[in-house]
């Protein structure tokens, strides 16, 4: 494997050219079933450059995710944020605070180099590729455009999320994977910074207007992360046996979910910003129904 993938300071260290014959180098690796289709810069940094393949088989586009090492958990300075954040908004302080125990201790993951689905798993490739009973399965995300035309995350079962998977070579993102990937090289609350911003330009779950989806990335490119999403990995109540790499800890349910917001928007002020943080984790059980990401491991 390139180097500058297993490094994501060294991919950017390159200049573009460089980084573009890396690019093709990987479009071969990689085989005929993915073509590289563009590379953009997301959040307002424009040396930070995501090369996105398109999955041929499927249409699915999946953004590249170079490897590194980060702090996961909440920080100190990430906590006092929260704490702040919490105070200000006139929240129950002892049950938020009770999040904290969950995200701790912070302990340094090395992360190999993957591909994501830029977008959660859709309404419309649920559809195609799943058995559904279509009068009784409904997104649980509701927007305002006729329903044949929205393109809405799926929500799914942990079964059918599997089964989705397998049926294409893909896995679910471990944790460590799905905060890598959320965070983008940050280290505040949230990936946009420590402070809250409007809910329009996070918790986006309809996502058929380009310019929107872009507006909306992070810094890796990936949309719609404020939509409640399946990790591979069981539940633990804290990181207290946590290792240092990036595979998830598999075993029986519950089972991690990241993200959440977006369902329960709009928001009524109640603090359903808290799911947004880097660093929160959910426990849903098998039944439970969450939406997802594809995710390739380059290795």
């Amino acid at each position: 494997m390139e180097p500058a993938l297993e490094n994501l300071e060294q991919w950017l260290n390159l200049n573009e050219d460089e980084q573009n014959a890396v690019v093709r180098d990987l479009e071969e690796w990689l085989g005929d079933e993915y073509a590289h289709r563009y590379t953009l810069s997301y959040a307002n940094q424009p040396s930070f450059r995501v090369p996105t393949f398109e999955h041929l088989p499927t249409g699915l586009e999946l953004n590249l995710i170079g490897g590194g090492e980060f702090n996961m958990g909440l920080s100190v300075p990430e906590e006092k944020a929260f704490r702040s954040l919490i105070e200000q908004e006139g929240l129950d302080k002892e049950y938020f605070f009770g999040f904290i125990d969950m995200m701790r201790p912070v302990h340094s993951v090395r992360v190999q180099p993957f591909l994501m689905s830029r977008l959660p798993m859709l309404n419309s490739f649920a559809r195609e590729h799943l058995e559904l009973d279509l009068d009784e399965y409904i997104s649980d995300y509701e927007v305002d455009v006729d329903y044949e035309e929205q393109l809405l995350p799926a929500t799914l079962s942990r079964e059918q999320m599997n089964q989705l998977m397998a049926k294409f070579g893909f896995s679910l993102p471990s944790e460590a994977q799905w905060e890598y990937a959320y965070r983008g090289r940050t280290s505040t609350l949230f990936y946009w910074g420590d402070r809250l911003i409007d809910e329009d330009k996070i918790a986006l779950a309809e996502f058929s207007d380009p310019q929107k989806c872009r507006q909306a990335a992070n810094p890796f490119g990936l949309v719609g992360m404020a939509v409640g999403e399946w990790c591979a990995d069981s539940y633990r109540p804290d990181y207290s046996n946590a290792s240092g790499n990036d595979r998830p800890v598999a075993g029986e349910p519950p089972y991690v979910v990241r993200g959440g917001a977006a369902m329960l928007s709009p928001w009524q002020g109640c603090g359903e910003w808290v799911t947004c943080v880097s660093a929160v984790r959910q426990a849903a059980e098998a039944e439970d129904v969450q939406a997802g990401r594809f995710v390739k491991v380059l290795e």
